[in-house]
């Protein structure tokens, strides 16, 4: 990755409060002491660590309650690649497959909907979504606020326009798999990155990284800026074989 283009680091250090960096420390910890082995996980205010079924089972049964919730977490282990030869996973994590779906499921899971067939379990106090990629040589942590990707990609549009606006405001929602789908396919159809929808940022992405297309560099440029307007994320980078921080 030594010859990527300056323009891709943007940091939005004003933006960052400490709970992300605190997050991003805590997590970064528990992914090198290989607790994490599942997908998607919800991590209380209290810092202990779920995955999202065993959450679902505590709710349900009143042993936590939804406002426990803090952090939504999306954890991916791709330690067979090096980060080089994934490159819209180790650089743009928000847009890959799973990121989409941490993205509609956190909200969803915020606004208190159930539905445990697709993820779904009420976790109102939850404020921030974290991606986590683990790859051979690279460790990479993205944190974003919830609330913020949910204006900025339009899905709280989306699940107001299909559900009613009123349906965010109560307190029992239920949401079934195909209307969940929906949501997700309509999000992925937003052309959020400089005119492009996630497929096709995601494509022109892995196409000038792992192609070498140097045509698409100023399409590039475009689509990380508007990747960090629409995301505001909070990033860090470690080497996985000395566990230090590094720029990329």
């Amino acid at each position: 990755m030594d010859n990527l283009p300056y323009f891709f680091f943007n940091v939005y250090d004003i933006f960052i409060t400490m709970d992300q960096i605190q997050i991003a420390d805590y997590l970064v910890k528990k992914v090198f002491d290989k607790e994490l082995k599942d997908i998607f996980y919800i991590m209380l205010k209290n810092k202990q660590i779920y995955t999202d079924g065993k959450y679902g089972k505590l709710v349900k049964s009143n042993k936590i309650s939804p406002e426990d919730a803090f952090v939504y977490i999306d954890f991916n282990n791709i330690s067979r690649d090096e980060s080089y030869n994934v490159p819209v996973e180790y650089l743009f994590p928000l847009i890959d497959a799973l990121g989409i779906l941490g993205i509609v499921i956190s909200y969803l899971d915020k606004s208190g909907f159930d539905n445990p067939n697709y993820n779904v379990y009420p976790a109102t106090g939850l404020k921030y979504y974290a991606v986590i990629r683990l790859f051979s040589d690279r460790l990479v942590i993205e944190i974003t606020d919830i609330d913020t990707v949910a204006t900025n990609t339009g899905l709280r549009k989306i699940v107001a326009d299909m559900l009613g606006k009123d349906i965010l405001t109560q307190t029992q929602k239920e949401i079934n798999t195909a209307q969940s789908n929906e949501i997700t396919g309509k999000i992925q159809q937003q052309k959020l990155f400089a005119g492009h929808n996630f497929k096709e940022a995601y494509d022109i992405i892995f196409d000038y990284y792992k192609n070498h297309n140097t045509s698409l560099a100023k399409e590039v440029l475009a689509i990380t800026n508007a990747y960090n307007r629409v995301f505001e994320p909070y990033r860090v980078i470690y080497d996985t074989r000395t566990r230090r921080q590094v720029l990329m």
